[in-house]
């Protein structure tokens, strides 16, 4: 799971906007040690990339998704940075709401999912799934919004507020002719 807010300015020109905040969190889909991920961990500690190690990747991969699929969403729908998104007072309520509903969604998967929660100021950037929709590149959205809602249904969890982000993401997707689906 990469944690990192970066920009593409140009072709093959990326802006890394947030220089102190780089993790890259690596495992095995089983969870075993192994030297492949002890080399990489490693080349990674090199490169002055934090990556900690991980005991439970799929935890790990539900704690990022639970931001992806509230701020990213409510980026994408706002047009706006993850700062400017915090920041509004219109959306104070929005998104502890949306977390709310993501939260219940993994903890029935993995109970020991932990929000990721960071110090400091929300980065002032576009997430990746903004920055595809304006560059007119294929998004994410079956991995950020259609697979966590097929999880709710299968748990039969309610989730208004992600249904409702969902099904917005998707339409605002199909208007550029991002989305097929």
């Amino acid at each position: 799971m990469i944690f990192s807010s970066n920009e593409v300015i140009a072709p093959g020109v990326v802006a890394n906007l947030s220089p102190d905040r780089n993790r890259l969190l690596i495992g095995e889909c089983d969870d075993r040690r192994s030297e492949r991920i002890t080399r990489l961990r490693s080349a990674l500690s090199e490169a002055a990339i934090e990556s900690p190690e991980v005991t439970r990747i799929r935890e790990t991969i539900w704690s990022k998704l639970l931001t992806n699929m509230s701020m990213s969403v409510l980026c994408l729908l706002t047009g706006l940075t993850a700062r400017a998104v915090r920041d509004d007072p219109s959306m104070q309520d929005v998104n502890p709401r949306l977390l709310d509903e993501a939260n219940a969604v993994a903890t029935h998967y993995i109970p020991e999912v932990k929000r990721v929660t960071r110090s400091g100021p929300a980065p002032d950037h576009k997430p990746s799934i903004l920055q595809d929709y304006e560059l007119g590149r294929a998004m994410e959205i079956d991995v950020l919004v259609r697979a966590p809602a097929a999880f709710a249904r299968a748990a039969d969890l309610a989730t208004p507020m992600l249904d409702l982000m969902a099904a917005l993401a998707i339409q605002k997707a199909r208007d550029k002719g991002l989305y097929q689906g």
